[in-house]
């Protein structure tokens, strides 16, 4: 995964790639929750006394079931439903653990998938809902806004907007914090501002619109005053405090936003400008980027859609890592079932014998060892949905950082694939299990002795 990561997103080679930290806690936790397992299981077993291991295990206790308590529901289930049902309750413990790892399994099945889910939302919501403009440039030095005239006149260019970014340095109750402020004009169009809840925010004449980011790391909220430092590096640092009229939240990239005024205000300048925001006619943006590069004073150039395309075409990356943890959620949920069925089967043997000599057909025995694995399958998959949700959570927040920002956004149909998934391991686990009963052999299974 590190070497396709590499390849992807073109890091050099010296990058290995390699954490010995995440090994060495994966090598601890692995090995102490089977040794833990193993030494739980010997302890029990060398805790017999020797003569009464020579003695048939004793019928375990089993008492009424919580089902049995109620009459109306107990009356109507058949007697398969309900020898499945005692069977489990004789063996709260393994049905518990075997819950737990089917829980697991499909919790991580959603967690694989939310990927997909959580990047389509990003590109829909950057790049066709908050974001306008085809062309982003920006000047090697601020310039006279009336600068931008030549760029507005240039074939193919609809509609120009400018704005001045100004890195600075935010100051709240003794913390500051590193920002990118950017004047914008009020009647912006080429970009949405979003705050919380999907809520439009407007651009105020007086005061900030401060990024969630910074908001969370100063500990400041709408209604504080927040010490702007201006470090732009021409002319002195300037020190001002400003409102905060609300918090934006932005997918990608980071940054608090003014009215472009204003910002100059802080500049103690007028009519500067450091970029501008442009709408071309769709036939034209390639002719229009080849001008701009052409001209003195342009720094950079950004298109909208090479971002969307650079983004989609990393994203192959993504199927790669999406496919390896499907594989290892599959094989997790596989593996706890498949163990749990053979050795409830290997305990079972003599039962399901005497079955089949009282007359249950080999579809009975089957329909009631496929009651026990439903119970836990339905069970499972009903709790791990919303656990995968919380498994999320938790890999967002260690995920997002400073420039990129995910969202916990899981469609209905992961939700759906997750549950198939969960469905699908648990009945392959069952029917390599239960393929074992077309094989016994009635006469010696009875013989046996406990």
């Amino acid at each position: 995964m590190s070497k396709l990561y590499a390849f992807y997103f073109n890091l050099p080679e010296t990058i290995g790639g390699i954490n010995f930290q995440a090994i060495l806690l994966g090598l601890v936790i692995s090995v102490g929750v089977s040794l833990a397992a193993g030494l739980g299981a010997s302890k029990r077993v060398t805790a017999i006394h020797p003569a009464e291991s020579m003695h048939p295990e004793p019928p375990r206790r089993a008492g009424k079931m919580i089902f049995e308590y109620l009459p109306w529901l107990w009356r109507r289930l058949d007697p398969v439903w309900k020898m499945s049902l005692r069977t489990i309750n004789r063996k709260r413990g393994r049905f518990l653990i075997t819950l737990v790892g089917v829980i697991f399994a499909v919790g991580l099945l959603v967690m694989s998938l939310f990927s997909n889910d959580s990047i389509d939302y990003l590109i829909q919501k950057h790049f066709y809902q908050e974001q306008h403009y085809d062309l982003f440039v920006r000047f090697t030095v601020p310039v006279k806004e009336s600068e931008t005239l030549n760029i507005s006149r240039l074939d193919g260019v609809i509609k120009t907007e400018p704005l001045l970014e100004i890195p600075v340095k935010m100051h709240f109750n003794g913390r500051s914090e590193d920002e990118l402020l950017q004047g914008l004009p009020a009647y912006l169009t080429l970009k949405k501002l979003i705050g919380d809840n999907e809520k439009h925010l407007k651009l105020p004449e007086e005061g900030i619109l401060i990024s969630q980011r910074t908001a969370s790391k100063l500990g400041a909220r709408v209604g504080d005053r927040v010490e702007v430092e201006t470090l732009l590096g021409l002319g002195p640092t300037r020190r001002t405090g400003i409102k905060i009229m609300g918090i934006n939240r932005q997918l990608v990239g980071s940054g608090s936003y003014i009215e472009i005024n204003q910002a100059n205000r802080l500049l103690e300048e007028s009519g500067l400008v450091s970029g501008a925001m442009l709408k071309v006619d769709p036939g034209k943006v390639k002719l229009v980027e080849e001008e701009l590069n052409e001209m003195t004073g342009v720094s950079s150039i950004s298109s909208l859609q090479k971002e969307l395309d650079n983004l989609n075409q990393n994203m192959d990356s993504m199927i790669y890592t999406i496919s390896i943890l499907i594989a290892f959620a599959v094989l997790l949920g596989f593996a706890i079932v498949y163990n749990s069925s053979v050795i409830n089967f290997a305990e079972r043997k003599r039962e399901l014998a005497s079955l089949r000599v009282t007359g249950f057909t080999t579809r009975e025995v089957f329909g009631l060892l496929f009651k026990e694995t439903l119970l836990q399958s339905l069970l499972g998959v009903f709790l791990g949905l919303p656990f995968g949700q919380m498994m999320t959570e938790w890999y967002v927040r260690a995920l997002s950082t400073d420039l990129f920002t995910m969202q916990v956004v899981v469609y209905p149909r992961t939700y759906l694939f997750s549950a198939v998934g969960g469905i699908f391991f648990i009945m392959a686990a069952h029917l390599f299990t239960v393929k074992g009963v077309r094989q016994l052999d009635l006469v010696d299974v009875l013989k046996e002795k406990d």
